[in-house]
């Protein structure tokens, strides 16, 4: 029924845009699966306003939310058919097309300092982009979902051990997958927007997400909330279909360009503070929130990047491009 919903929602979306691409360059539709007050959904509503201004309504960007037209892998799938022209998926889920996009992914591997390194992000997203253009997608930039905590409905994670046994819902990625594992949980990927029923129903014991997704998903329905500093920087990466950005005028494009670069410098500033301010509300009405200790998160980042051993030796290359990234522009001080 859900499939028919969404088949129907994409051929109206489809009668209004067209099935051409590069002929109706004035329509952007834009879909998520996050709901509409969770970011990155109210920086992609600023991003459609910030266009149409720049283009003097030239480009009109229709929003779809919480899995109104498409979740992100369907959304990413549908990319050239016309139906979708852009889908700001958490980055992981770019890793149906290319393995190598899991350096993205990977724990310990990203900080907030690299990706505000305006070397480093620009070089970054080249990197990532050049895995996907093949496949028609480019990624255009990347901004912060959150530093991913441990959502849980019973159990206050104060150690490694403390994750044993435990189902915990993951933001989809064999890396993640493979990480949990690692600590004896067992992780299970779904959609954002399926989180609450299985945490309600216990299908999951808890979920590895955002502040955000606390307040706006699970609510007090998860107790307790643990932050490992430095496990999961998650990342939103800016997906569009590269035929239609090509097929748009150069001054559209620009556009696009530009208020996509404003908005997520903004973003990656404003997200760290709200992301506070969440939790201090669920706390105010009865949550619990700690800090791993510094030697449970050593324990924790030693297994994890264990874990990640295999994709580091069958992805080598991604791998020392991202280094190499990082000493250009991080170490050698760009």
């Amino acid at each position: 029924m859900k499939a028919l919903r969404n088949w129907a929602m994409a051929w109206s979306a489809a009668a209004v845009v067209g099935w051409g691409s590069a002929a109706n360059a004035a329509d952007m539709i834009i879909t998520s699966e996050i709901p509409s007050a969770t970011n990155p959904s109210p920086y992609i509503e600023q991003f459609i306003t910030a266009v149409k201004q720049r283009t003097g309504g030239a480009i009109q960007g229709k929003y779809f939310p919480a899995s109104q037209l498409y979740n992100d892998r369907d959304g990413l799938a549908a990319l050239g058919t016309g139906a979708v022209h852009m889908v700001w998926p958490v980055s992981s889920r770019l890793e149906q097309f290319d393995a190598r996009v899991g350096v993205a992914s990977l724990p310990f591997a990203l900080t907030s300092e690299d990706m505000t390194n305006p070397c480093f992000s620009q070089r970054f997203t080249r990197q990532i982009s050049g895995y996907l253009e093949p496949r028609g997608i480019q990624v255009l930039g990347f901004l912060r979902t959150a530093d991913l905590i441990f959502l849980m409905k019973d159990r206050d994670i104060q150690s490694v051990d403390d994750l044993k046994g435990q189902k915990i819902r993951v933001i989809g990625g064999q890396i993640m997958l493979d990480a949990m594992r690692a600590v004896q949980a067992s992780p299970i990927s779904m959609s954002a927007s399926e989180m609450s029923a299985a945490l309600s129903q216990g299908a999951i014991d808890g979920a590895m997400t955002s502040p955000a997704g606390w307040v706006d998903v699970l609510g007090k329905t998860a107790k307790f909330a643990t932050l490992a500093p430095g496990m999961g920087l998650a990342t939103s990466a800016v997906t569009v279909d590269k035929p239609w950005l090509d097929a748009l005028p150069e001054d559209q494009r620009k556009a696009i360009h530009d208020a996509l670069n404003e908005i997520i410098v903004k973003q990656w500033k404003e997200t760290v503070a709200k992301d506070q301010q969440l939790i201090e509300q669920m706390v105010a009405q009865g949550g619990h929130y700690r800090v791993m200790a510094p030697e449970q998160v050593e324990q924790l980042k030693a297994r994890v990047v264990a874990a990640g051993a295999g994709f580091r030796n069958k992805h080598a290359d991604a791998i020392a491009e991202l280094e190499n990234i990082r000493k250009e522009c991080v170490h050698d001080g760009k």
